[in-house]
C-alpha cells in the first residue's frame, strides 16, 4: 500500500514529517502533518513496545508468557488485553475464518523461526486450534488466560491494531493528520494538510512500480494480506505460507494470491483480509460487500476481483 499524495501546501503547515524503520518483522512508515519531530520518535517507540509485548518470537512478550502458562491467568499489559479482545471478536465476526489460535498448525507447517533474526521462536507444547472462544480476557484483573493446550499468535492483527492506536494518538496529541503503515496494515486519521482525503495506491503485485487503483480515504484503515511474501518449503515438501485456513489446518488455497480491504480501522481491515484469503475471488468480494467493507483481490491466475463497494473509495 503506497501513499500517493500526503503532502500539504507548505504555506499552511509546512512539509510533512516522515520516518521509516523496521518493526514487527516488516517495513513501517509514519507520516504526520502539522506535528513535531519528537512525535515521530514517540510513535516509533510505541510500535516497538507493542512488538515487545505481542511477538511470539520474543521470550519475554506477554503472548509468549501467556502461551507458556496456558490454563492459568497471567498479568499482561492493558494493550495486550485490548488487541486479544479485538481478535476474539474478529473470530466471531468471520465465523472462525480469522483465528489467532492457529499457531500449532503454523508450527507444523514449518514457520518456526523469525524471518528477521532467523532465531527460533520460544517453544510451545500446544496442539489445540479453534479455541478463540475459550480465551479469557479479564480487564478488571489485567489478566489473560490462554486455553489449555492452545497457543496464540497475533500476527497481522497486531500490526493493524498498533497502526490504529498510534495514528489516533498522534491526532489526539495535536497533529493535523497521521498515516501509520506497518507492513501493509495502514491507518489514517485526521487530514493530510490540505483537503479532507488521503490518496493511497494499491500496488500491482506483478509490477510494484504501478498501481491497480488509487483509493481516496478519510479516517480509516486498509490492510493487505497475501501468500507471496512469507513462503517456505513445509516438512512434507509442499510449498507453504503463513496464512492458515482454520477449516483445513493447512496454508489457504482459496485461489487469491493477495487481497486488500478497506474498513473503518486497520484492525478490522486485517481481520477481513485474512478471512477473504480463505475464499475464491468472487466469494471473497461478496463477503466483504455483505460486511459493509470494500476490497480488491488478485487471483492466483492474475485475474483482478473488485467488490461492488470499492468504487465509492476509488479516486
Amino acid at each position: 500500500m503506497t501513499p500517493l499524495d500526503v503532502g500539504p501546501a507548505p504555506a499552511l503547515v509546512g512539509e510533512p514529517l516522515q520516518v521509516s524503520f523496521r518493526a514487527m518483522g516488516c517495513a513501517a512508515h509514519i507520516v504526520v502533518h502539522g506535528g513535531r519531530p519528537d512525535m515521530l520518535v514517540t510513535a516509533e517507540r510505541r510500535i516497538r513496545e507493542y512488538e515487545a509485548r505481542w511477538s511470539r518470537f520474543i521470550d519475554t512478550s506477554d503472548i509468549t508468557v501467556a502461551n507458556r502458562a496456558a490454563g492459568r491467568a497471567v498479568r499482561v499489559h492493558e494493550d495486550t488485553l485490548a488487541v486479544v479482545a479485538r481478535a476474539i471478536e474478529g473470530c466471531r465476526q468471520t465465523a472462525g475464518s480469522f483465528d489467532i489460535t492457529m499457531l500449532p498448525r503454523l508450527l507444523d507447517q514449518g514457520y518456526t523461526h523469525s524471518v528477521v533474526t532467523k532465531a527460533p521462536a520460544p517453544a510451545v507444547s500446544a496442539t489445540r486450534v479453534g479455541a478463540s472462544s475459550e480465551i479469557v480476557v479479564d480487564f478488571a484483573r489485567s489478566t489473560l488466560t490462554v486455553p489449555v493446550g492452545a497457543a496464540l499468535d497475533l500476527g497481522g492483527i497486531g500490526k493493524g491494531f498498533a497502526a490504529d492506536v498510534v495514528a489516533e494518538d498522534l491526532v489526539a496529541d495535536g497533529v493535523l493528520g497521521a498515516l501509520v503503515n506497518i507492513g501493509g496494515d495502514l491507518a489514517v486519521c485526521g487530514v493530510p494538510g490540505v483537503g479532507e482525503s488521503w490518496y493511497l495506491g494499491i500496488e500491482d503485485p506483478s509490477d510494484r512500480a504501478n498501481h491497480l487503483t488509487c483509493l481516496r480515504l478519510g479516517c480509516g484503515g486498509v490492510a493487505t494480506s497475501g501468500t507471496t511474501i512469507r513462503t517456505w518449503i513445509a516438512p512434507d515438501g509442499s510449498n507453504a505460507h503463513h496464512i492458515i485456513d482454520p477449516t483445513t489446518s493447512k496454508p489457504s488455497r482459496g485461489g487469491l494470491s493477495i487481497v486488500t480491504v478497506v474498513a473503518g480501522d486497520a484492525a478490522t481491515a486485517e481481520i477481513f483480509a485474512k478471512a477473504a484469503m480463505m475464499l475464491d475471488g468472487p466469494r471473497a468480494m461478496a463477503m466483504l460487500a455483505a460486511a459493509g467493507l470494500a476490497g480488491l483481490g488478485v487471483g492466483d491466475d492474475g485475474v483482478i476481483h473488485r467488490s461492488e463497494t470499492l468504487a465509492s473509495f476509488e479516486a
